[in-house]
Order: C-alpha cells, then sequence, then structure tokens
C-alpha cells in the first residue's frame, strides 16, 4: 500500500505508509496510577506479535515534554522551519559505520527533502533524505544522530549501512534496531516495538518506558528485549 508524503518543499514522492497528525497529550495526572498501568503481553490473543510485548503507553502517551534551557525551546522552534540541508555536508567518524540490511518497499520515486518533521515537543526527531541518505535529527538539539545509506531499487528501498556519533552503544545491531523502528514509527506511522537496551534489560518496567521516552517520545508505545527487525505482527 503506498500514499503520498508531501515535502515542506512541495515536492511530492510516494512512499509506503504515512500519515495522520500527531495526538497532543497532556502530562498525565498522577505519576504513581499512570506508572503501575506498565503491563507486559504474552504471546497470544491480546499481543499481535510473536514475542512478548511491554506496553508503555501509559507513560509515553501522557507525559508532556518540556525544558528549562531556553535555547534548547527556542533552537527546537526555529528548526521547525529547517528543510535539512544543512545537514548534507555534517560528516561523520566513518569507524562508527554499521553494515544494515533493512528493506522497504517502495515505487521507484526519487526521495529529496524532509520525511518527516516534528510538529510537538513530545516528538523527538526530525527525518530528511538527500542523494541516497536519509539524515536521522533530534529535533530539540538539532543533533545529527544517524546518517543512514540507502539504494533505491525501484520496487525497494534498501538502507545498507548505519553512521553514527553513538559511540557509547558501538552495538551494530542496536543502531539498525533503532533506525528500523524510527522509520515504522514515524515516516509509516505505524505502532512498532523499540528495542530495550541491554544496559536497562534487568532493571524496572518504568525505567525502560521513562529511556525511551526520552530517546522517543510518544512514538515509543511499546517495547521487547526480542530483536525488532525479526519480530512479526500477524495480519
Amino acid at each position: 500500500m503506498y500514499i503520498q508524503i508531501k515535502f515542506y518543499s512541495k515536492l511530492l514522492i510516494t512512499f509506503c505508509l504515512l500519515s495522520s497528525a500527531i495526538n497532543v497529550f497532556s502530562k498525565m495526572a498522577s505519576e504513581p496510577k499512570i506508572c503501575d498501568q506498565l503491563k507486559w503481553y504474552s504471546v497470544g490473543k491480546t499481543n499481535p506479535f510473536d514475542a512478548p510485548i511491554l506496553d508503555l503507553r501509559c507513560i509515553t502517551l501522557n507525559y508532556t515534554s518540556f525544558t528549562k534551557d531556553k535555547s534548547t525551546a527556542q533552537n527546537y522552534n526555529a528548526s521547525r522551519s529547517s528543510d535539512g540541508t544543512e545537514f548534507i555536508l555534517e560528516k561523520f567518524d566513518e569507524s562508527f559505520r554499521y553494515e544494515s540490511s533493512i528493506k522497504y518497499p517502495h515505487n521507484g520515486v526519487a526521495l529529496e527533502g524532509i520525511v518527516f518533521k516534528s510538529n510537538v515537543m513530545e516528538v523527538k526527531w526530525d527525518i530528511y533524505a538527500y542523494a541516497e541518505w536519509f539524515y536521522f535529527v533530534r529535533s530539540w538539539s538539532s543533533n545529527l544522530v544517524y546518517k543512514v545509506h540507502y539504494k533505491n531499487l525501484g520496487d525497494e528501498l534498501v538502507l545498507d549501512y548505519i553512521l553514527t556519533n553513538l559511540d557509547e552503544e558501538s552495538n551494530a545491531q542496536l543502531h539498525e534496531q533503532n533506525v528500523h523502528s524510527i522509520m515504522m514509527t514515524h515516516v509509516f506511522n505505524k505502532v512498532w516495538p523499540y528495542a530495550i537496551p541491554k544496559k536497562i534489560k534487568l532493571n524496572s518496567d518504568q525505567e525502560i518506558a521513562l529511556y525511551l521516552f526520552s530517546n522517543y517520545g510518544n512514538k515509543a508505545t511499546i517495547a521487547t528485549h526480542v530483536n525488532v527487525l525479526e519480530i512479526i505482527k500477524n495480519k
């Protein structure tokens, strides 16, 4: 299924699946009650995936993001008009290059411009595409985190390697999973799990929810310990 993505540059491309405005959520009324609702779902009728899933919604859809840093708020507001061209010449250390094999259906149309743009502070990413590269940028700081090379093969896009500045988590599989989940939840507007990093694997569910909200905002509604590149969602 394909629908059109309208670029702010007034170019139209057709990508696999994108739509729907982002809801604005109010701050939770009671943190303990919200946190008590975090729940794991085993594989079964109440879980459409073939892996155990942690439901994060009671936190990630109820927290409101804000900053006391005036410059951060100003940068977020100012960068809403950016088309991402300033990131094209930004250099990444090739030592933090990770091979990947992420594939998405496509119709061969060239991608150029804004792919996804945050419109509230609870949405933490902006995504751009220029000349066979996707640029994954933190919406608050305008920090380019992932620069992902892709091949347009006509009927599909193949994301074949990832450059990142996240050297503290030099884990090729985790970076690949992060990129895939960001694409699924932001570009395709899908409900899709985020990978739980090993560093918080054995800690509380609340810590998992807060970590993922901090990094992925209200787009992170579910999470799993299973590789999100291998997970299957039942129809």
